[in-house]
């Protein structure tokens, strides 16, 4: 029995580690945005009537401030014998008192989600574990799709190793089984504005608008989409490494090859007329006009996918 801290922001690594603790024990489950320090303690300190030892799980240890983080240091330097208290946060300065207690008493993991290249290829591992093949290709489709989040991604992994014929999934079983997120559909959506394609972006328009998805908001994702093109041709022009873009744009490297490839698509008066489109239907959604906000999207789309 023990204290364990667990951070990092690879949720599916933090959640098989807390099944590993686990070992088949119910849990007395707590958020800290709603719970206080000293429930937590309180809780820890109960005897389990069943006899297997107390667990005991505290998430989202980032909405606690330091005095209240503080407030459970005492615990922490002498947990109880029968209770195991797993802290799950995304992370702790390395010199604070809890961190610090937690290393001399317990034990401390740090499981970071892998990102661009490096996630394609832990779908591909993760697929083979459950006997299936999946080329690059199809894991970077289904990357795409679940917007890098890993959790989802293992789910459906597991729902195409289910389905996939002959044991190898292709972009066809992605397209049946796994729908794109909000956010991914919104990315795919302004990805078709910045390479011209006029009839994917009406229909992927469509779909957004069909889901109610505000046009503010998708408004809002053209304007980024173009003012990463912008910034990416500037980067590039000024022979700055892929790796770097990515690192200065704050996008996966394999986001940054799309840009890099898109960007070389268009020129400065291109990108300087779609942002100015897109600020102009901005305005016009904010009230400067009275047409409807879906056809006042539609009509920017067409203007932008000329």
């Amino acid at each position: 029995m023990g204290v364990y801290l667990i951070l990092g922001d690879d949720e599916e690594r933090k959640a098989r580690g807390v099944e590993k603790l686990r070992r088949g024990r119910a849990a007395d489950s707590y958020d800290a945005a709603d719970t206080s320090p000293e429930s937590v303690v309180s809780a820890c300190n109960s005897y389990s009537l069943f006899g297997e030892g107390t667990l005991v799980l505290l998430r989202n240890l980032d909405a606690w401030n330091a005095a209240q983080k503080a407030r459970i240091l005492d615990y922490v330097q002498d947990p109880a014998s029968e209770t195991d208290l797993i802290l799950l946060g995304k992370k702790l300065g390395a010199r604070e008192k809890l961190l610090v207690a937690v290393k001399k008493s317990g034990e401390v993991h740090n499981f970071e989600q892998p990102t661009g290249r490096a996630l394609v290829k832990w779908v591909v591992g993760y697929a083979k574990k459950q006997g299936l093949e999946m080329p690059e290709e199809v894991a970077e489709n289904l990357t795409e799709r679940c917007s890098g989040d890993k959790v989802r991604l293992a789910r459906e992994t597991e729902k195409l190793a289910l389905y996939a014929r002959d044991g190898a999934a292709t972009l066809d079983d992605v397209d049946k089984l796994c729908p794109p997120d909000l956010q991914s559909n919104i990315f795919a959506f302004v990805d078709s504005l910045g390479v011209g394609d006029r009839g994917r972006a009406i229909g992927l328009l469509e779909d957004l608008i069909g889901t109610g998805e505000p046009a503010l908001r998708v408004t809002y994702m053209m304007r980024r989409q173009f003012h990463l093109l912008a910034r990416a041709r500037a980067l590039i022009a000024a022979g700055t490494p892929r790796s770097e873009v990515a690192s200065q744009l704050k996008v996966p490297p394999f986001v940054a090859k799309k840009l890099e490839d898109q960007s070389a698509r268009l020129g400065d008066e291109t990108l300087e007329e779609a942002l100015g489109i897109v600020l102009d239907l901005e305005r016009g959604l904010k009230g400067g006009r009275d047409l409807g906000d879906a056809l006042q999207v539609e009509m920017a789309v067409m203007k932008l996918s000329r």
